[in-house]
């Protein structure tokens, strides 16, 4: 449903903040995230023999090296540019990352896009069974709310919303629903609208809502929310364009592509005004926002 990316990427400079600083800050949000995702999901021998081999499948899929934690990291990022707590963000990035990978276990299905292979490794089907990387996918979802019911009890009202933020960027409004375009353009072509809409709810929802849900988490104002909003819808979009002119093969072009209906110098100029829109959005905000714009500029580059 949603994309996922392990290239060795570049970024242009931003003022403020280098890619070696960028660097640091993506794997600090990493290590965090990870130190939570492997509390959260603990192994434990005295269970049975079943909830240990379903234990095993997330683990294998969520705490694999080579994941970038983009939304994770977004989220992060929008923290730090707000001046806020990221402890207090920490449990909402880690349910985002969850959702995120429930999303690509389920995507690599034989009933999806029947994928053998991810990372370089086997996919969670292959590594185990069908059934068992479904139950991992179901877990790995239905457990991210409950760390948003549970992390944000004391704050009613921020629990109630991002939670309603997040099912919706999720499910039929949001990636499921972009996945079923997805799946119907299998059979049949897309204009640049629907391409623009499939991507905008299987890729662009989730990374959106990274930024909108860490926003929401460290009581941003509504402006600020709006701004962010604008920002990562037009990131979310750039991300998946940025994907499109990386897998891109002039001997084999992928239907359903932007380089397939752009061609791929198109597609850059696309992606280099989607980065342009994101960096517009937040371009009265202050150098606390620098990480964001290295980030935006670290996706549009990672193409070169």
């Amino acid at each position: 449903m949603s994309t996922d990316t392990t290239n060795t990427i570049e970024v242009s400079a931003t003022p403020g903040i280098d890619r070696a600083d960028l660097d640091r800050l993506m794997e600090q949000a990493a290590i965090q995230v990870n130190a939570m995702l492997a509390e959260v999901f603990p192994e434990d021998a005295e269970r049975a023999e079943g909830w240990q081999r379903l234990m095993a499948a997330i683990r294998y899929s969520l705490l694999q090296d080579g994941a970038k934690r983009f939304r994770p990291t977004l989220a992060m990022l929008v923290t730090d540019a707000l001046g806020a707590d990221r402890a207090n963000v920490l449990p909402f990035a880690a349910a985002v990352e969850c959702v995120h990978t429930y999303s690509l276990i389920h995507d690599d299905l034989p009933s999806m896009d029947n994928d053998d292979f991810r990372r370089g490794l086997p996919t969670n089907h292959r590594k185990f069974d069908e059934a068992t990387a479904i139950l991992a996918g179901d877990a790995l979802l239905t457990d991210a709310f409950a760390m948003l019911g549970e992390a944000y009890a004391e704050m009613p009202d921020i629990a109630v919303r991002v939670i309603v933020e997040l099912s919706r960027a999720a499910g039929s409004e949001g990636m499921v629903g972009g996945q079923a375009i997805d799946m119907a353009a299998k059979k049949a072509t897309l204009d640049i609208e629907d391409l623009r809409l499939l991507h905008l709810l299987k890729t662009g929802a989730l990374i959106r809502v990274s930024a909108v849900g860490a926003a929401i988490v460290s009581e941003a104002n509504e402006d600020q929310i709006e701004d962010l909003s604008d920002f990562a819808s037009a990131l979310g979009l750039a991300f998946q364009v940025a994907d499109d002119l990386l897998d891109y093969s002039q001997e084999r072009p992928e239907s359903g592509s932007y380089c397939a209906l752009l061609g791929p110098e198109k597609t850059r100029e696309f992606l280099i005004e989607l980065t342009d829109e994101a960096l517009e959005a937040i371009v009265m905000w202050d150098g606390k926002a620098d990480s964001l714009r290295a980030l935006a500029e670290f996706n549009r580059d990672r193409i070169r």
